[in-house]
């Protein structure tokens, strides 16, 4: 008459729950990666919404987008009409970075993050380019 389980039996038991804890963590991660690459999109547009209600208020897109939320040197409060992100602050991108200011396209700024790798110029940066 046996009584409790064979080192067999407990190693195929553990290699089952490592087998799962691997799957349930690369599923964890990847989600975490997509929902922050959604975040910076949706900041991104945010951004770029707020920096065309500047440009109509002004005349001309801003030179940083501090000057979202903080009354340009030379500009008065009745042509700047800001703040103009509800947080009064400029939010940093999922992975803690600045976001970047580029060029113009006529009607809207390019607004991009150097992306989880926080690197410029890279495959995973993500910008309002589209």
């Amino acid at each position: 008459n046996r009584r409790g389980f064979t080192l067999l039996e407990l190693l195929l038991v553990m290699a089952i729950i490592v087998v799962l804890a691997s799957i349930t963590t690369v599923a964890v991660l990847k989600f975490r990666e997509n929902s922050s690459k959604d975040a910076a999109f949706t900041q991104i547009s945010m951004l770029s919404k707020a920096c065309t209600a500047y440009n109509l208020n002004v005349g001309f897109f801003p030179n940083s987008l501090n000057d979202l939320v903080t009354l340009p040197t030379g500009m008065n409060q009745n042509q700047w009409r800001g703040p103009y992100l509800e947080s009064r602050t400029v939010p940093l991108d999922p992975w803690g970075q600045p976001y970047v200011l580029g060029a113009s396209t006529g009607e809207r700024l390019i607004i991009s993050s150097n992306g989880p790798d926080r690197q410029a110029g890279t495959q995973d940066d993500i910008n309002n380019d589209r």
